[in-house]
């Protein structure tokens, strides 16, 4: 993955994503967040149908889902606006995610961040109704690949108790579950955590924001067209 392009680094959305490719955005998002950090794992990995990401070479398929609030993809939309956007519109913005629950404070350098002001066990009851819901198409996976994983997007501002607690939420999620998943990945805007369901252990590798915002790009100019998986960017 080549994220750091100049054709990435400029690119400014002028508007909201259509609904219509919002899921295929968040799938590239998946694909170019795990070719950028193992390269040589994911390099034969590209977007399918049921699930959305598969490698037929090695036999291994990852259904995408997010863990994600409508309020939750609204503040992080407007977030990216007034990251993005013209200095008179901020005080609109700030507004806008304050009413979806969000503290918008200013850092050093003129950068922004938000914080949720959401209870833990919001965040653990979405986390694991994401995987329970995924859990139920395991037996049509199986069918076609032997290895089979799920890859879940948080929140762009997961709390730091969510982080910790994470290999806890999934391994009760599979509770009375007679399927489970062979591994799962999730990824927020910070990190990527790997948990093996079997044994399980994690891994955890981070993520500056701006490799986070450089990803979220890519995927989001692929759904639109604008790129493929021809481009040097994914190579």
């Amino acid at each position: 993955m080549n994220i750091h392009t100049d054709l990435i680094k400029s690119k400014r959305f002028t508007s909201s994503i259509e609904p219509s490719v919002l899921k295929h955005s968040q799938e590239y998002r998946v694909l170019a967040t795990l070719r950028y950090l193992f390269p040589t794992q994911f390099e034969s990995m590209n977007i399918g149908e049921t699930p959305d990401l598969q490698d037929l070479e090695n036999s291994v398929g990852i259904e995408v889902t997010s863990a994600v609030k409508e309020d939750d993809m609204i503040a992080s939309r407007i977030f990216s606006e007034l990251c993005q956007g013209e200095p008179e519109e901020i005080e609109k913005r700030k507004e806008i995610i304050k009413k979806c629950g969000y503290s918008c404070s200013l850092l050093k350098g003129e950068k922004y961040a938000i914080s949720s002001s959401g209870t833990s066990d919001e965040e653990k009851l979405f986390f694991q109704d994401s995987i329970r819901k995924k859990v139920k198409k395991l037996p049509r996976y199986r069918t076609k690949f032997t290895t089979v994983g799920l890859a879940i997007l948080l929140p762009e501002i997961p709390t730091s108790y969510v982080e910790a607690h994470l290999s806890k939420w999934i391994s009760d999620s599979f509770k009375g579950i007679g399927n489970s998943f062979d591994f799962i990945y999730v990824i927020s805007h910070r990190f990527c955590i790997y948990y093996d369901v079997q044994t399980n252990g994690i891994e955890k590798h981070t993520l500056t924001q701006d490799e986070s915002n450089l990803l979220s790009t890519i995927g989001r100019m692929t759904a639109e067209g604008e790129l493929s998986l021809m481009d040097k960017e994914w190579l």
